[in-house]
């Protein structure tokens, strides 16, 4: 007998899990209006006013995204953002028929609800980067996956490859769901033939077709994306390991996913393992083993990163959406004893505290550097400063030191105004491939930086003079503080 009920307040599953998409579509789409925009958000809005195949670092799939937001709202969060609010409903929703299609539509209930209360996606559903895109790409490339090897229908493979093609224009990592599809196909003797027939073939191929621009785009500037994976991997030198890092990665993966459902997915997918390993997995449903590979070839990549450099807590975040599924199935059981039902409360609570505290952390008293909203304060007052100062110098461009604080000064200036960096070869960033900033004479410009000295310029303008030093505070104490500078050549 399920200890969950088939019906909740009258609706069926299916209606409960669309009613609790709407309600939170409903609040993000107001959320994301009163979050101030992050430096990366405002970078890719760059991007999507430089529209192009590829990107320095990424595809252009968050570039045409927000070209299509901001076409139908306008250069403001709401345009930036509106795409993300919608593609995190539909991840939402394809999660809920992936765990229909294997289990049933009270696990896929189950699922949409533990998803909801992660703080990494409750958070990162209305801010447009390139993980909304990734995510909804990925579980709408397993939904239809998962429809084609039970099916065998030629559009389901033909849609996969389009969804992991896709995919991989946001994110890169993208690609790796396809290793994760062929491990399935050749660990389950029943699908191996799957491998033969021209569904998984066309699937490849669809994919591949898909991932043109970015190679397009990288043979005709010098294949530097791949150069910049390797160094932001740092593969390029010595896999050296360290203990420390990889236990940062638990602290944050803990921290970002919220640590009693950290635990709960960590045990999932070990109990999955250990069951495969001593021969206990014939009986176990094939959704299962697809789940689970599709948080290994994620989680295991990053795990073993994680030995030798510092990343972001983000970057395996697409990994747990699966693995979220198979937990979503043994909640269902475990909900029936009473011990295990206080671990689930437990842990739902938990993660849901975090998320509401996650949404407005200023009713915490976090220091400086663990505050979220530390990446989001400050920006618009600066921006306000330098385009007063603009004036006041009659300065014709300005200039910033980094991509982000070009990105982010820009989009608060009135007139979104293009920012300027200063120039690195080989590139580090795509403002590398735009345009560099005028220094024929005559000519007058601001540079803000947050150097004490204007040596990276002395050789392009004969004066550069300081005019001001900007200082924003934040919870009462300085917190970002640029120096401007007057450069002319006279």
């Amino acid at each position: 007998m399920n200890a969950v009920p088939s019906r909740f307040l009258g609706l069926t599953p299916a209606q409960a899990a669309i009613s609790i998409i709407a309600v939170a579509t409903a609040f993000r789409f107001f959320y994301c209006v009163w979050l101030p925009l992050l430096p990366d958000e405002a970078y890719y809005f760059q991007w999507s006013r430089h529209l192009d195949a590829s990107y320095y670092s990424k595809g252009p799939a968050v570039a045409y995204t927000i070209a299509a937001g901001t076409a139908l709202w306008g250069g403001n969060n709401f345009g930036i953002r509106f795409f993300a609010v919608l593609l995190s409903a539909g991840t939402a929703w394809q999660i809920f028929l992936l765990a229909r299609r294997w289990y049933d539509e009270t696990t896929g209930l189950l699922a949409v609800l533990i998803t909801g209360v992660v703080p990494i996606y409750a958070v990162g559903a209305v801010v447009m980067t390139i993980d909304p895109l990734s995510a909804f790409f990925w579980v709408w490339a397993a939904h239809h996956f998962s429809r084609a090897v039970q099916e065998d229908r030629l559009g389901d493979w033909i849609l996969a490859g389009f969804a992991v093609g896709s995919g991989f224009l946001a994110k890169y990592l993208n690609a790796l769901e396809l290793v994760a599809f062929l491990l399935f196909l050749l660990l389950v003797p029943g699908r191996r033939g799957l491998l033969l027939r021209c569904g998984f073939w066309l699937m490849l191929l669809v994919a591949v077709l898909c991932t043109t621009p970015v190679w397009w785009w990288n043979w005709q500037h010098g294949w530097v994306s791949a150069a910049q994976l390797e160094n932001r991997g740092k593969l390029n030198g010595p896999f050296n390991l360290h203990f420390s890092t990889f236990l940062d990665f638990l602290g944050l993966q803990a921290l970002v996913i919220s640590p009693l459902l950290f635990l709960a997915l960590l045990a999932t997918a070990i109990g999955l393992l250990v069951r495969r390993l001593d021969g206990r997995s014939a009986t176990e449903k094939e959704g299962d083993l697809l789940l689970q590979l599709l948080f290994l070839v994620v989680f295991l990549l990053y795990a073993v990163l994680a030995w030798h450099l510092r990343g972001e807590p983000n970057w395996p975040a697409i990994s747990y959406l699966s693995l979220i599924i198979v937990l979503a199935s043994y909640w269902r059981r475990i909900l029936a004893s009473r011990a295990g039902r206080a671990f689930v409360v437990s842990a739902f609570m938990l993660a849901w505290i975090q998320t509401v505290l996650m949404h407005d952390p200023e009713v915490l008293p976090l220091p400086q550097k663990m505050d979220p909203m530390s990446r989001f304060v400050g920006w618009s007052q600066i921006a306000n400063r330098l385009d007063q100062l603009r004036q006041e110098q009659q300065a014709d461009v300005l200039i910033a030191d980094a991509y982000k604080e070009a990105a982010i000064f820009s989009f608060h200036l009135p007139d979104h105004e293009f920012i300027y960096t200063l120039r690195r070869w080989p590139p580090t960033n795509q403002y590398d491939f735009w345009p560099r900033y005028p220094t024929q004479p005559p000519h007058r410009a601001l540079w803000i930086t947050e150097e004490a000295t204007p040596a990276a310029l002395q050789h392009k303008f004969n004066t550069i003079t300081p005019i001001e030093r900007v200082v924003v505070s934040f919870r009462g104490r300085s917190f970002r503080e640029y120096t401007v500078y007057r450069c002319e050549n006279k």
